[in-house]
């Protein structure tokens, strides 16, 4: 059952609404169904704050779980063996907050694949909240909610593609002011993805901005590593400060209504974003009026800060850590009296906790209210014509760069590093840690060859199950099985395309935080991108890039609030009269929401097949299948979607976005569990759709549940409901032949459906080909 805590507290990256389900063949009325049952979460939140600690892992002679310091501590938790397999434990005593945390498989430090994921320590971390009782400013709330969206730029420092979050306010779409913005950064070992899925940005913002307690404002998450190939940095990850004043401020202000003077610029940052963020303000008082610091300071730029005061007077400067950090704390208040001794308009503030996400939360919460405080003053500087925006130009970036970002991205991590920090101080006792190269957790080679490399000291077996190709056994790196920090392999003979796999130590399946993550088979899992040469459409390139949203709405079946992606084409703010038809497209069982856009590239795809001029401009919506009311009868196999989509899915893209909404401007497609979905809605619903895509879902003309004979057997009555129905299936795909059969009597019959046969498994690989095919003939 999914928690009933407010969905702030369990979204993560992988899976905005987790299910806590697994399939199974299930009998029904006689009938045999793929249905699901309950499954257990590694995390599971109590209503009276205990934390329900669990790992499938029975071969293992021991588990165990501990924080990494700061509120939860770092002692072992011992979890107890179950008759099921698992390892279990209900804990009381946990301090709230946002934890990361650590599982000890026989003594092996894991990641635990049924636990929550982010990014941090610079991998794929478990982690969990534990809210605070009464403290609800950053939970998702029946509020007007701004647009996040992922954009993309090119570095002038290293040359790599860069992601970051943008957040509009809700305001912003419905009108043609400029809005202040504040730039603000993670810590080290974190990214871009930090202060959106970590912070809970979004909805802190949402939430101060509909109790009329800060101003509108866009927030840019920025990922502030700009390390350069060969460079032997020390605590400033590379210059970044060249390119946040150089590339990512002039890519917002090209991009978006931006009132860009120092009065609406601010800049903040957590740990070591906050010494960037301090950095950034002392070198460039033109373009920063107010600073926040959550949980540092830096003494040399604090002081040129202080004396640029007079000619470049801040509207505010904000200092915040945690109560537990006390050397920090005394530091912040030695600059707290200087900054007040000098005039500098200065707020203080501590908060219980350390070193850590929950702390920061109330920084951001309260820095918020203190900045851009004269809105009168947007009067003469709030027009779209005003001269102080950054100049942008975007750097020509090498094919081999842009394959690179390609087979290493994913949701964790756009563009990855593969850094350790050595731990290190300077002459005034200031962080001066150096960064050192580590190598990736797994690396290709040649064409079909692959490494793997995983984190595993101590282990006794370390193998790679690289699915439906076969599994491997590991090697130490270095010494032996107890002394080795790493296990290592080599795989031959993998076909090109997308490969998901999983990691067993001891016997136990966990997850390689130093390689590509996603979300398949209803847990966490890696994956593989062993380059296909012949095959550009799929791959990042320097073209115009269209926009992903993240667009949260309600169903109406359930009451859980929903997120979708949704991809707008590269010149949609361009024309703010034109509309767009729309295709909905849905992933496969066991995936989620995030399939199409990070296993897929659908947006790589899009982006490419319209820089070509091969596949008409429309809005591409990916929504999560899984709905699953706790009342009422529903399909065993789909849930309540078939009914909560058409009811819920469509109408909030079309009062968010500049849809055409009507059936001949609607389409849906879907891999596997999503394709079959498709049929049965959009057969359904003729009024809502013209066009169809089912990839490896079969095609269904008459079965026990439905019997659409005639339509697909009725040429004139087809061409009534359909401009556009696609069937496709690989050749190696279990079910190939009967897809094949039922698509040959409907042509037979002389029904004009679309088909795709091409060598392939049930696998991305073969589902990117489709939509390539596919969107080619859709709404022309």
């Amino acid at each position: 059952m999914q928690s009933k805590l407010n969905q702030a507290i369990t979204l993560h990256p992988l899976f905005f609404d987790p299910v806590n389900k697994k399939a199974l063949l299930i009998k029904k009325n006689g009938k045999e169904f793929v249905g699901y049952q309950e499954d257990r979460p590694g995390i599971i939140v109590t209503k009276d704050n205990e934390v329900i600690f669990s790992m499938y892992a029975p071969d293992a002679q021991s588990v165990e779980v501990s924080g990494v310091g700061g509120s939860m501590g770092k002692d072992r938790i011992v979890l107890e063996k179950d008759a099921e397999g698992y390892y279990t434990k209900k804990v009381s005593g946990i301090a709230p907050g946002f934890h990361y945390h650590d599982w000890y498989v026989d003594g092996v430090q894991v990641r635990n694949p049924i636990a929550p994921f982010c990014y941090g320590c610079f991998g794929a971390k478990n982690f969990f909240e534990l809210p605070e009782p009464g403290q609800d400013f950053w939970f998702i709330k029946d509020v007007p909610h701004g647009d996040v969206q992922l954009h993309k730029y090119v570095s002038s420092v290293n040359g790599h593609m860069k992601s970051c979050y943008i957040y509009t306010p809700p305001t912003y779409q419905q009108g043609n002011k400029n809005y202040p913005v504040l730039y603000i950064m993670h810590g080290v070992g974190e990214n871009e993805t930090g202060w959106i899925w970590n912070g809970k940005l979004n909805f802190i913002m949402d939430n101060l901005i509909a109790e009329g307690k800060c101003r509108e404002m866009i927030v840019v998450c920025c990922c502030n590593y700009a390390f350069c190939e060969g460079e032997q940095a020390v605590f400033y990850p590379g210059d970044f400060d060249s390119e946040l004043t150089k590339d990512c401020i002039g890519y917002t202000d090209t991009h978006f209504r931006t009132i860009s003077d120092r009065k609406h610029r601010a800049v903040a940052g957590l740990s070591l974003g906050s010494a960037q963020a301090l950095l950034a303000a002392a070198n460039h008082p033109d373009l920063f009026g107010a600073l926040g610091i959550f949980s540092g300071v830096r003494t040399d730029e604090m002081k040129r800060l202080i004396v640029q005061n007079k000619e470049w007077p801040m509207e505010r400067v904000f200092l915040g850590c945690g109560n537990g950090e006390t050397e920090l704390k005394e530091k912040q208040e030695k600059f707290l009296a200087d900054c007040e001794e000098a005039g500098v308009p200065v707020t203080h503030k501590t908060y219980t906790g350390y070193h850590e996400w929950h702390v920061w939360r109330e920084c951001l919460r309260d820095f918020a209210q203190l900045i851009f405080k004269n809105p009168e003053e947007d009067i003469c500087t709030g027009s779209a014509d005003n001269n102080q925006k950054v100049e942008w130009k975007e750097q020509v970036m090498s094919v081999e760069m842009l394959d690179q970002q390609t087979w290493r991205e994913d949701m964790l991590f756009f563009d990855p590093i593969y850094k350790g920090l050595v731990f290190e101080v300077d002459q005034l006792g200031q962080p001066a840690g150096r960064y050192v190269d580590v190598a990736p957790g797994q690396q290709v080679t040649a064409p079909g060859t692959a490494v793997f490399r995983i984190p595993a000291k101590g282990a006794r077996k370390v193998e790679v199950d690289l699915w439906g190709v076969g599994k491997y056994e590991l090697i130490p790196e270095t010494g032996d099985a107890s002394t080795s920090e790493f296990w290592v392999g080599e795989v031959t003979g993998i076909e090109p395309g997308f490969h998901y796999y999983t990691c067993q130590v001891n016997g136990t399946t966990v997850v390689n935080p130093d390689a590509p993550a996603g979300y398949g088979s209803f847990r966490v899992v890696n994956f593989l991108e062993m380059p296909e040469e012949d095959f550009e459409e799929y791959r990042l390139s320097q073209v115009p890039h269209g926009t992903v949203h993240m667009q949260y709405y309600k169903s109406e079946r359930t009451g859980r609030w929903k997120l979708c992606y949704v991809y707008t084409p590269p010149k949609y703010d361009e024309n703010p009269e034109k509309r767009y038809p729309v295709l909905y497209l849905q992933h496969g069982g066991g995936e989620d929401e995030m399939g199409w856009l990070w296993q897929g590239k659908i947006a790589h795809i899009a982006d490419n097949l319209l820089a070509k001029n091969e596949m008409k401009e429309m809005i591409i919506v990916m929504n999560t299948g899984y709905s699953f009311p706790e009342e009422g009868e529903y399909h065993p196999g789909f849930g309540a979607f078939l009914e909560e989509f058409p009811e819920s899915g469509i109408g909030i893209i079309d009062r968010s976005f500049r849809t055409i909404p009507d059936r001949e401007h609607r389409a849906m497609a879907g891999l596997s569990m999503g394709g079959m979905q498709t049929q049965k809605i959009v057969f359904k619903h003729p009024e809502l759709f013209s066009a169809a895509g089912i990839f490896s879902g079969g095609l269904v003309v008459q079965d026990e549940e439905d019997d659409y004979r005639d339509v697909l057997l009725d040429k004139e009555k087809f061409k009534e409901r359909f401009v556009l129905l696609f069937v496709a299936c690989g050749t190696k795909e279990p079910f190939y032949e009967k897809t094949r059969e039922n698509a040959d009597r409907v042509l037979e019959a002389g029904v004009p459906i679309e088909t795709f046969w091409d060598y392939g498994y049930h696998d991305w690989t073969f589902w990117r080909h489709c939509a390539v095919r596919f969107l080619r003939q859709l709404f022309v």
